[in-house]
């Protein structure tokens, strides 16, 4: 299991080149919570001056006070600025560790409900580590250097005794929090994984909008959501009962420390000196308690961010071969099993496809049965376990990812596309294109003219919002276009589109003179025409290949599957 200190040293790793103000800072919280002490104890000493009926220089005094006042005010400055500059520099280097270290586990780690999961990852985690750059390190080193530096200056130039009394409990109560550092850290742990929850139960319902509406699940989605959330409070009265008790015993311990002081620190000057003392020193921060707490929660959120940075990817990006030639390129899977990580129900099993180079294949199943998983063994999200899977020969495992994923372009059914216009959508796929080539691309997916009034700067909303649902597929498919892609794989993509659209779109995806291979997924095998090479896949096993016109009279799956439309 990770360790506070582990956590510690994985942050310092990779934040160091930025840590440096961190100096700064520790040192203007130490000079600030002396000079706290400072106050009180020049204050104490004009108090007991009265006390013993001298005349009190209250002018300098005055002076004395303010000239403290406002140094500390300032070191308290410093030490805030430089602390959160560390802290905010800090946050965005581990945001784009996190984002940096995505890209060779992705699409595996990125797909379905673990993006929520990401998201809070991302957001959440990382502003709750801010704790640990601008509110432990110097808080830390100023409740070990005040208390030796004051208790020291005390016991020499005043009485060892009151100091000596102070020192046991401020000991005992420096320490509680470490002592108590297991149990609340794994409290804390616990906490945010039920937030975590909560958070991909929030975003489902907000990608699932339209259907909890359609269904009428609202009471059910309500339901489940309260579960999570008692999960949350039930986690978070843990540890509330945690902190309370050690800030309890830690309140007991100052508490013992004045009895003590008053008891025993001797005459009323020594004891009333010794007191201002002990009130600096709890004021001025020398208890842990305070950056303990959020201490906890931060390397809590550190773990779940670490775990991210550091998971191996999905797979190893070792290939050194290139694709040959140009245009559409040769589909084969052979003799390929695969079973997802976690699952012991194997997803594909000795599955033999081949798609000749600007062949079009349709691949029909019903849902489940393991179409979208030969998408992703093409797009090498996961290496396959038994067999090989090959483009014009070469297998996937040996092409730089890169270079692969250049050459596959997948469209899915619900894709994603980003605020902003038509053109800034397209040109995700090539920077470069020209609006020419984008206007083609629209063309061929039959979204021009009236589809799009404004052409290429009509706006895009937020997960295309603005658009329909067909229209977002269409565009979807016309930014895989833009690519240039060899590899064509249209994962439902038009699922969302009327017969005479989708028979347009797939008419204009023939023509064109350079199409590449395509490997569509569908279950709509009403809509497949009878000349077209078809593949049926079952329970993740081929079982049966064919013309449409020839399966649809050989009473097999493809007639069953048929039938259930």
């Amino acid at each position: 299991m990770t360790t506070r200190r582990d956590l510690a040293r994985w942050l310092v790793r990779h934040t160091r080149p930025l840590l440096w103000p961190l100096g700064v800072a520790t040192a203007a919280r130490i000079l600030g919570d002396l000079l706290n002490v400072a106050v009180l104890l020049v204050a104490a000493g004009g108090l007991a001056e009265a006390m013993s009926g001298d005349a009190v220089a209250l002018r300098p005094l005055a002076f004395t006070l303010i000239a403290l006042s406002l140094t500390k005010a300032g070191l308290r400055y410093i030490e805030h600025y430089a602390g959160h500059w560390v802290a905010f520099a800090a946050l965005q280097r581990l945001r784009e560790l996190l984002f940096r270290s995505l890209i060779p586990q992705a699409p595996a780690a990125t797909t379905g409900k673990a993006s929520a999961e990401l998201t809070a990852r991302a957001t959440e985690d990382i502003d709750r580590i801010e704790v640990f750059f601008a509110h432990t390190i110097p808080p830390v080193a100023a409740s070990i250097a005040v208390p030796g530096v004051a208790l020291s200056w005390f016991a020499a130039a005043v009485a060892p005794l009151p100091a000596l009394l102070i020192a046991g409990p401020l000991t005992l109560a420096l320490l509680l929090p470490f002592a108590a550092a297991p149990r609340t850290a794994a409290a804390s742990r616990d906490e945010l994984a039920a937030r975590g929850e909560v958070s991909v139960h929030v975003a489902d319902d907000a990608q699932g909008l339209r259907e909890i509406l359609a269904f009428d699940a609202r009471g059910l989605r309500d339901d489940e959501r309260r579960r999570r959330e008692a999960r949350v409070r039930r986690a978070r009265l843990r540890t509330g009962r945690l902190l309370a008790a050690r800030e309890t015993a830690e309140r007991l311990l100052w508490g013992a420390a004045l009895l003590l002081v008053v008891a025993f620190a001797g005459d009323a000057q020594t004891t009333i000196t010794a007191i201002a003392l002990l009130a600096g020193l709890w004021l001025g921060g020398a208890g842990t308690d305070d950056f303990a707490t959020g201490l906890d929660a931060a390397l809590a959120a550190c773990d779940r961010v670490r775990r991210v940075v550091d998971a191996p990817p999905a797979v190893p990006d070792s290939g050194t071969s290139d694709l040959p030639g140009e245009g559409p390129l040769t589909v084969r899977l052979d003799d390929v099993s695969f079973t997802y990580p976690g699952n012991g129900v194997q997803a594909l099993k000795h599955v033999d496809l081949r798609i000749e180079a600007g062949g079009w294949l349709r691949l029909a199943g019903v849902s489940g049965s393991g179409k979208s998983t030969v998408a992703a063994l093409l797009l090498r999200a996961h290496d396959v376990d038994g067999g090989r899977v090959l483009l014009d020969g070469v297998p996937v495992k040996n092409v730089p990812l890169a270079v692969l994923r250049r050459a596959v372009a997948v469209v899915e059914q619900r894709p994603v596309l980003f605020p902003g216009t038509v053109a800034d959508n397209l040109r995700l796929a090539r920077p470069d294109a020209a609006d020419a080539e984008l206007h083609e691309a629209l063309h061929t997916a039959a979204l021009d003219g009236a589809a799009l009034p404004d052409g290429l700067r009509t706006p895009v909303g937020e997960r295309g919002s603005t658009l329909s649902g067909g229209q977002l597929q269409r565009l979807a498919l016309a930014r895989a276009l833009v690519a240039r892609p060899r590899v064509l794989v249209l994962d439902e993509s038009l699922s969302a589109l009327d017969e005479a659209t989708a028979h347009t779109v797939r008419a204009r995806l023939a023509a064109m003179p350079r199409r590449p291979t395509v490997l569509e997924i569908t279950h709509r095998v009403d809509l497949i025409p009878d000349d077209a090479p078809v593949a049926v896949i079952d329970r993740g096993t081929v079982v049966e290949q064919g013309t449409t016109s020839t399966l649809r009279n050989a009473n097999g799956p493809f007639t069953r599957l048929s039938a259930r439309l």
